[in-house]
């Protein structure tokens, strides 16, 4: 029998999940996913339970990506594809007998105004409004609802993650162009 610790990452196809399981499973973590395709897909609900059994930890990171024109049907779902895989993973956190002890939920700093004058911290920050943080605040909303007592919640508030990525490639062709 094994001591391996597992984590169990929804999205992680996007850019921030692939680096996070690399990392991880570099560090002798047992990396199980849940996505759109592959071995347990949002259409299996029991499936989803089941991998959730006995996990250390849950990572969401799911929905659709921002890079996008601001579409009404792009705007629906960016929004849906956050609320309803956080809900789908909250029901599946209260079917298990061993819960996740912890589960991290991408979230966004967008959530805060826009300020130049002093720093938005989570004791200090003044939350904004716009289409953002009407989905960061559904989004937290989903994700905090409910009690789940053997799992402690942490809402991940990021801004652009840079690296061998997406934000990074559009950055450096703005540079290239002279608007850097």
């Amino acid at each position: 029998m094994t001591n391996q610790r597992r984590t169990v990452i929804a999205g992680a196809q996007g850019f921030i999940g692939r680096a996070l399981a690399d990392a991880l499973r570099a560090d002798g973590w047992d990396v199980r996913t849940i996505g759109r395709s592959g071995p347990v897909t949002w259409a299996q609900p029991a499936a989803i339970a089941a991998l959730l059994d006995g996990a250390d930890v849950l990572v969401n990171l799911a929905g659709k990506s921002v890079d996008c024109r601001y579409t009404d049907v792009n705007r629906d779902e960016v929004l849906r594809s956050r609320v309803e895989t956080t809900r789908m993973l909250r029901h599946a956190v209260i079917a298990t007998a061993h819960p996740p002890k912890v589960w991290l939920n991408a979230s966004t700093a967008t959530i805060y105004r826009h300020s130049m004058d002093r720093p938005n911290t989570e004791a200090t920050g003044v939350i904004g409004s716009g289409f953002s943080v009407d989905v960061a605040s559904s989004w937290e909303r989903e994700f905090f609802a409910g009690d789940l007592p053997g799992t402690r919640r942490v809402a991940l508030r990021m801004a652009i993650v840079l690296g061998d990525g997406p934000a990074t490639r559009m950055l450096v062709r703005l540079a290239r162009v002279g608007l850097g």
